[in-house]
């Protein structure tokens, strides 16, 4: 057959050359039938008998994985657990089977389908992230109501790459066996259920294929790079040996990095840059000493909504962030507030269908309409603070008559804990995320309310370019490495320095090998990355002099397209570290 290339979503880093394990989700086979009106009720009790199983089995899961890899990955079972709960969910199968007289199996199986497909359909991802969860805990309802265990995965006779149209949560529990290389699914996102838990796991993987398993058969060969997000299918031997090559160069290189992990930031001329990480759950801070972080730049707390879709109340927030902060301390934490809205939406709180979320109801304007949600993470992040060195970021500032607002409502917060006696740090950093135009703008006054700055590239880039990350024909035109873009950076920092704060940045950008000369040059304090991206960029910066990314950076500004820029900085990257994954994981 021909070599084929797919690209998909990159999911979990890592190279993996093997035989495809086609494992597909088949609906349960089940018949329809009517039940008589003299044994509704008993239809109705044998369905809550399943309903007894199903949470049985998943507190069973959820307490493994819990073992395997922390609390907050096994949350995911809970919130499939508290669909069971669900008057909505449930309350219309008992309805359905009294008014149809249908039997149960016939019912669940119905109605699951049907908040799958308005799930699935839904342009948010955490919402598809949710059907994920609807169709596996639907299958295993049906399954219990007709006493027929959970189809597993393997064991493995050899090393096999599991192909699948959706790894379900409780799928992944099989990753744990010998012999599974990697995951390539047609389904899934970058912050889907199969990513997180692939990546707590270190399984590489692949998600958003779509067409996949409809074009292989069991034993077919299949590369995947979780690095880039390709995968090749029936690879020809001239293929298959290059990537042999790139395999063995990106252990040799993950390798030469554990030398380095644990040295400064430091350019060949002192110069230091603090080098932190961004995470999503609290069960990823470990992982941030282990790659060598001094540090969480970026905590999105809002991911603390995507394993429990409800609003977590001020206990269960400060046990997650006090847990955080205790996992790296000395080093501090700095916590972003609720980012919610834009491609961040949950059932417990209504956001208005819009247009454009990414511009709308987002971030601090949910909070001005909404103060107890403020008030309530707030009060957590100052009480967890006794554990170590914290800061609270804002995301989405757009003048200083905010920040000032936010600041109120954290100095009427401290009050209330002093007032009750409560234990708290009142002595934490405030910073404001730079990522929108009218920020940078204004930096310099925004400077004077706060102790830091943190560029989000991701939204700033969207904005200053107008260019709607999300929509697949613009996406090509999302390019941070953009003029507009180096000269917004050069701004922010230009105002933060004047004022005496410094300025990190947590966006994308900060974990690209091509640009970390040129952020270096602009002078930028910190940059924050994810884990795994940690010795790469300390490789970066500890093999280069700031004098000489001041210079590189000077010149940056010669050029006057994203297209000029983007080559000046690729070039002289790959001539000074031709060794870099980006370079030979890119296709």
């Amino acid at each position: 057959m021909a070599e084929k290339t797919l690209t998909g979503i990159p999911a979990a880093p890592g190279i993996a050359i093997g035989e495809v394990f086609l494992f597909k989700h088949d609906e349960p086979e089940f018949r329809e039938y009517p039940v008589t009106k003299t044994m509704l009720e008993s239809e109705i009790e044998r369905f809550e008998e399943s309903l007894k199983q199903t949470r049985r089995q998943l507190t069973a899961l959820r307490n493994r994985m819990a073992k395997l890899v922390g609390e907050a990955v096994a949350r995911i079972f809970e919130a499939q657990s508290a669909m069971l709960d669900d008057i909505e969910f449930t309350g219309m199968i008992r309805r359905g089977i009294r008014k149809d007289g249908l039997n149960a199996e016939a019912i669940v199986h119905r109605t699951a389908h049907s908040f799958h497909d308005a799930f699935a359909a839904m342009d948010d991802e955490v919402f598809r992230c949710k059907a994920q969860d609807v169709r596996d805990v639907g299958h295993r309802i049906v399954k219990n109501l007709l006493g027929k265990g959970d189809v597993t995965i393997g064991p493995l006779e050899h090393p096999a790459v599991i192909v699948t149209d959706d790894l379900l949560p409780s799928d992944v529990i099989h990753l744990l066996r010998q012999n599974i290389q990697a995951v390539a699914a047609d389904l899934g996102g970058s912050t889907s259920h199969t990513a997180i838990l692939t990546r707590s796991l270190e399984v590489p993987s692949v998600v958003g294929l779509r067409e996949l398993t409809t074009l292989v058969q069991n034993g077919d060969r299949i590369i995947v790079n979780g690095n880039s997000g390709k995968i090749i299918l029936n690879p020809q031997k001239l293929t298959t040996k290059s990537y042999i090559v790139k395999r063995k160069r990106y252990e040799e290189y993950l390798e030469s990095l554990s030398d380095i992990e644990h040295l400064p930031a430091e350019t060949t001329d002192g110069h230091r840059i603090f080098l932190k990480a961004n995470i999503e759950l609290p069960g990823e801070a470990g992982a941030v000493l282990k790659h060598g972080g001094e540090g969480i730049g970026l905590f999105r707390s809002e991911y603390l909504f995507l394993t429990r879709n409800v609003i977590p109340d001020e206990e269960d927030q400060y046990r997650d962030y006090r847990k955080v902060i205790e996992s790296v301390a000395p080093h501090p934490v700095t916590i972003r507030t609720f980012d919610l809205g834009g491609d961040k939406v949950f059932t417990d709180l209504p956001l208005p269908a819009e247009p454009n979320p990414f511009m709308g109801w987002r971030a601090i304007r949910v909070f001005f309409d909404h103060p107890n949600l403020l008030r309530t993470q707030l009060r957590a992040v100052l009480r967890a603070a006794v554990a170590g060195p914290t800061k609270i970021m804002f995301p989405l500032i757009s003048d200083v008559h905010e920040i000032r607002r936010l600041k109120e409502m954290l100095e009427e917060v401290k009050s209330e804990l002093e007032t009750e006696q409560v234990e708290m740090n009142p002595d934490i950093e405030i910073g404001a995320m730079i990522e929108l135009p009218s920020a940078v703008v204004m930096a310099d006054s925004i400077a004077e309310e706060v102790d830091f700055f943190s560029i989000g590239t991701n939204d700033l880039t969207q904005f200053v370019l107008a260019v709607d990350r999300g929509n697949e024909r613009v996406r090509m035109l999302f390019r941070p490495l953009h003029p507009a873009m180096i000269r917004m950076i050069k701004t922010t920092v230009e105002a933060a320095h004047s004022a005496g704060i410094d300025v990190a940045m947590c966006g994308e950008m900060a974990a690209n090998p091509a640009a970390t000369m040129l952020l270096v040059g602009l002078k930028l304090n910190e940059l924050s990355v994810s884990p795994l991206a940690l010795g790469e960029i300390k490789k970066i910066i500890r093999s280069m002099s700031y004098e000489e990314a001041v210079d590189f950076a000077e010149k940056a500004f010669e050029f006057d397209t994203a297209e000029e820029l983007e080559h000046y900085c690729i070039d002289e990257m790959k001539h000074r570290f031709a060794d870099l994954p980006i370079w030979f994981n890119s296709s």
